[in-house]
């Protein structure tokens, strides 16, 4: 029996190895596959939940393509009908009644002539069209609102429509006439039953449900009816907030209308904007679960001690020699020149006995090889020290391709967006002011003279902004004909000057293309706020948006300043007196204009650990 016992561990480490894994491992795998369910509570878990993101998504997916049904069909037949000529009303109206007999859901069908902004023909299933001239309506706002800003959304949020007084969804669409110019709005109100329909098919009992959120956070389908009749508000809650930015997974909620925790998948219905929420009640996952869990931690328990018995005794015997051969290693330190380990230990596997002969005869070679190791260490040193060059060289080059426009050699959208919103985190107490410039009648440029031509008027136009504005500015190129400035530290006034100035040396300095001059001009909008802690890059680049627009409207060619009402801070409006006094000012050199605003209160640029890799004359300005 004795020989027999020594003879086991005689055998080979992997025999060994190999024998403990199996016995540890399978013993309470064993357990637990007699008693386990199919799956873990936790895979369960999961799986619920990523089927109720799945239906979320699946959802969101049918509501976008039944909203682009209704947008597919009212550009047909706005494209194939004649809808600018009003003066036959009754023909005018039977096309669209013809139209309105195709749509399902639809409470009304109507037109908005964009040439007053109030003349409306609606029709209505079973009934005659009426004219309106009325612009009382909330959607009709909404529509009037989304023709002069591209990024109203042609679906709407929820509405309750003034005909049949029942929650809609407004679809639109714009009607051009043979110029290509707007010259009407189409548009249905369609309601919310399918919606809710839908929503209702998915919840598989009175623990399970499914609510949809407008763009706003408005119910547009809830169990609740009386959410869904009121368009109730949701979007304080944290997984509506979610939604609306553009955000999908689940999530833990508290859910009111179940009274208890919940589960929830979510996810937002592409560019709608609404959001598609599946909500699970926790009781009625945890209770069968925590059966589960309760027998499986049962036999794990027990399976586990036993598995930890064995597996000690199994490795007490592997592991002892390799322990001798640790500390006798450990005495070369002290003893490098005369360290021997000496004979192999009885009862060692093969692979230890066999990796105690090799480690006797490396620590030899360890020896002599060491004046050679460093000598190498010393080469390496070298060869080190040259990479790094090499490295830092490279990230200088990546550092100027990243952040700068690759035409004209200004900053990018991503540099400006990323440093100014650093400087509106970092210094509160300044100003920040923002020219917002949009090249005139660009693609005509482009259309007449080539894009070569296009391409030097936007690398002329950002050499005069760099000339116009001072190092410590930020002029870059957001794309396409779009610039922007981002003048550190002044005020309104100087900061209209700038503007003003800049129009000025544009106008005046035409491109020479092919040896013919062609004039340029700027539509310009500026906004000043003082840096709070609250405004945002984006709140600042829609102001002055909104002025640049004024400036367009009035003629193109002029500076528009974004004012703030100061009797309501809440308020803000783009002051038309203002432009007048804008225009009046006379055009400075930009030298001028530099030194009248360095006279103001200024911050020393922050240099960035990036910043230092790039030479002076190459590198971007920070504000």
């Amino acid at each position: 029996m004795s020989k027999l016992f020594h003879s086991l561990f005689k055998q080979s480490v992997s025999r060994l190895v190999m024998g403990s894994f199996v016995f540890v491992l399978l013993l309470p795998l064993g357990f637990l596959a007699s008693s386990m369910p199919e799956q873990s509570w936790g895979s369960v878990k999961n799986e619920i939940l990523e089927k109720h993101l799945l239906i979320a998504k699946s959802t969101g997916e049918t509501i976008r393509l039944y909203f682009s049904s209704y947008q597919k069909s009212l550009q047909v037949f706005a494209n194939t009908a004649d809808l600018t000529n009003t003066k036959e009303p009754e023909k005018f109206k039977a096309r669209m009644a013809n139209l309105l007999k195709s749509f399902e859901n639809v409470d009304v069908i109507s037109y908005l002539s964009l040439d007053d902004y109030s003349r409306i023909v609606s029709v209505r299933p079973n009934a005659q069209g009426t004219f309106k001239k009325s612009l009382d309506e909330p959607f009709l706002k909404y529509l009037t609102f989304g023709n002069r800003h591209s990024s109203i959304r042609d679906v709407s949020p929820v509405f309750k429509s003034t005909i049949s007084n029942h929650p809609v969804v407004l679809v639109k669409t714009y009607v051009y006439d043979k110029h290509d110019t707007k010259r009407g709005i189409l548009f249905v109100e369609v309601g919310l039953s399918f919606i809710n329909d839908t929503c209702a098919k998915i919840g598989s009992g009175s623990k399970e449900y499914c609510s949809i959120v407008d763009s706003l956070g408005k119910v547009v389908a809830h169990p609740n009816k009386q959410w869904v009749d009121e368009s109730f508000d949701l979007s304080m809650l944290s997984i509506v907030q979610k939604i609306k930015r553009g955000e999908s997974g689940t999530m833990d909620f508290s859910s009111e209308y179940l009274k208890e925790e919940a589960v929830a998948g979510y996810t937002t219905v592409g560019k709608l904007g609404w959001g598609v929420m599946i909500f699970q009640s926790k009781s009625a996952l945890d209770s069968p679960l925590k059966e589960v869990m309760k027998t499986i931690l049962k036999w794990l328990v027990f399976g586990i001690g036993l598995a930890l018995f064995v597996a000690y005794f199994l490795t007490r015997q592997i592991t002892k020699p390799i322990s001798m051969l640790v500390l006798k290693s450990k005495e070369s330190g002290v003893r490098s020149n005369t360290f021997n380990l000496g004979d192999v230990p009885k009862n060692t596997p093969v692979e230890i006995a066999q990796l105690w002969i090799a480690i006797s005869s490396l620590i030899s070679r360890l020896q002599r090889s060491n004046n050679e190791v460093k000598k190498l260490n010393y080469s390496l040193s070298k060869e080190v020290k040259i990479a790094t060059a090499k490295l830092r060289e490279t990230n200088k080059h990546l550092y100027k391709i990243s952040s700068r426009d690759h035409l004209t050699k200004i900053a990018n959208r991503r540099y400006f967006e990323d440093t100014v919103t650093k400087v509106l985190d970092l210094k509160q107490g300044d100003n920040a002011s923002i020219i917002l410039i949009d090249v005139d009648k660009f693609k005509y440029i482009n259309d007449t003279y080539g894009h070569d031509a296009g391409d030097l008027a936007l690398v002329h136009i950002a050499d005069l902004m760099k000339k116009c504005t001072r190092d410590g500015d930020l002029p870059a190129r957001l794309g396409g004909d779009e610039f922007v400035i981002y003048i550190k530290n002044c005020g309104p006034k100087s900061l209209s000057r700038v503007a003003e100035n800049l129009r000025k040396a544009v106008e005046d300095n035409p491109i020479i293309w092919s040896g013919k001059e062609i004039p340029l001009s700027l539509s310009v909008g500026t906004v000043n706020h003082e840096i709070d802690g609250e405004i945002t890059l984006t709140q600042l680049l829609k102001y002055a948006d909104e002025a640049m627009y004024v400036s367009k409207e009035n003629g193109r060619n002029k500076v528009s300043a974004y004012e703030f009402v100061a009797d309501n801070p809440e308020t803000k409006s783009v002051n038309l007196d203002a432009f007048d006094s804008v225009d009046k000012v006379m055009f400075e050199p930009a030298g001028e204009v530099v030194m009248d605003i360095m006279d103001e209160k200024t911050n020393e640029p922050e240099n960035e650990d990036m910043d230092k890799l790039v030479n002076e004359e190459d590198s971007l300005p920070t504000v």
